[in-house]
């Protein structure tokens, strides 16, 4: 138990720390002997909260939060608290309701902002919203494109698409923006990427999972063509429902800037897909792609180059190193241990346009400006280039200069 002789603040200053260390049950036993004489105390109700979060007892999580909001209705922080735990619940209209007040309260809560713009990808709120975001969301729901299965995509397409896609963001929520640079479809499989580059990066071993993991990877030439591929992946039909991905390549060494992704768990299916995906994208695009299967990831390959060696005969593969196995724990034991208010929440998206996918998008504009890919010219040339893109990508754009040296800057 906190030491008696502590001020309320420092008290409160461990068992933050407890939580931090990932302490959760230590921390969970400490916050409630502090609530014992601090009741009216809204923040140890909000810490309580958020520890009952990372155990995953998502009711409790919300009498705390609750009860911190009945003390303080001004609290941001526990209504976005709130959303997380209505969230994991399924409690799709109450989780919207509590980011944006989280969000009409602080305004500057980019967590809330973000979290809010995640769940307009998969829900479509029922009651009356007035947030800006929850707006937008709804106008672009009408903003799709008519994908035709017999019909070619455009360049005149994607242009018009953005355009009035992104008119709907520059009137109603033009300061927000994300981080991220990858759209997804049917992600309901959760790939524990995170997780098997942690064991990768500490051991330099791969884990037992991605001797499974197979996918077919088309690359395209320009960024029109990535749009023209998240088109494709949006109207897809599998027989497995694959997850599918669209993305820009920010990893140092690794090539081809434009790319999209198609998660199978056999060679079989991924074979199945690859003949299906290049039917397809010959009927509806005149992109010329590079069509290809994979096994696992790049670095996996280049550490292990029997690895990326795909074999009808699966008997001749690389096979799982059953060695690896008690490092691999190590990694395992330490992830249980994280926190789990992080913890991704596998939805499938709505099909059609949403905020979350435009802001992204606007990232793949800006990428193609700072490498040097002149097709964003044909979409916008007000283009903001994102600064954590930039900085990522410093390396590409001193090679591209080195290869363009008249080139502007």
């Amino acid at each position: 138990m906190l030491n008696d002789s502590l001020s309320l603040q420092e008290k409160i200053n461990k068992l933050v720390l407890l939580y931090e260390k990932g302490l959760f049950k230590e921390a969970l036993l400490e916050a409630k002997d502090l609530l014992k004489k601090n009741s009216n105390i809204s923040i140890i109700h909000n810490i309580h909260g958020v520890i009952n979060l990372a155990l995953e007892k998502w009711k409790n999580s919300i009498e705390c939060f609750s009860k911190a909001i009945s003390l303080d209705p001004t609290y941001a922080e526990a209504y976005y608290n709130l959303g997380i735990a209505q969230d994991h619940l399924e409690q799709m209209e109450e989780a919207v309701k509590s980011y944006t007040k989280a969000i009409e309260i602080k305004p500057d809560l980019v967590r809330a902002h973000e979290a809010l713009i995640h769940i307009l990808s998969f829900y479509n709120p029922k009651k009356p919203n007035v947030n800006p975001c929850v707006k937008a969301n709804k106008l672009l729901q009408t903003q799709s494109y008519n994908y035709k299965p017999e019909k070619k995509i455009s360049d005149t397409d994607v242009i018009n698409f953005f355009n009035r896609s992104n008119n709907v963001i520059l009137q109603n929520i033009n300061t927000l923006s994300l981080n991220e640079t990858e759209i997804f479809r049917n992600n309901t499989i959760d790939l524990k990427c995170e997780r098997h580059f942690k064991v990768f990066n500490t051991f330099k071993i791969i884990p037992e999972y991605c001797f499974g993991c197979y996918k077919v990877q088309i690359e395209v030439k320009n960024v029109i063509e990535l749009f023209k591929l998240y088109f494709v992946f949006d109207n897809l039909k599998l027989k497995s429902n694959n997850p599918r991905k669209c993305m820009i390549e920010l990893r140092p060494k690794v090539e081809s800037p434009y790319k999209g992704f198609i998660y199978c768990t056999s060679v079989n299916e991924a074979n199945e897909v690859y003949k299906q995906i290049n039917i397809i994208l010959n009927k509806n695009t005149n992109l010329k792609t590079s069509t290809l299967i994979k096994r696992g990831c790049s670095e996996f390959g280049v550490a292990y180059p029997e690895y990326k060696k795909i074999y009808e005969n699966k008997e001749q593969s690389m096979k799982y190193d059953k060695k690896w196995h008690k490092k691999k724990k190590k990694i395992d034991d330490q992830l249980i241990q994280s926190d789990n208010v992080k913890k991704r929440r596998l939805r499938n998206n709505l099909s059609g346009v949403s905020v979350c996918d435009i802001l992204i998008m606007r990232n793949w504009v800006g990428y193609a400006k700072i490498i040097g890919d002149a097709s964003y010219k044909k979409i916008t040339e007000d283009v903001n280039i994102p600064s954590h893109i930039e900085k990522k990508l410093s390396y590409r754009l001193l090679k591209y200069k080195k290869e363009n040296p008249s080139s502007p800057d």
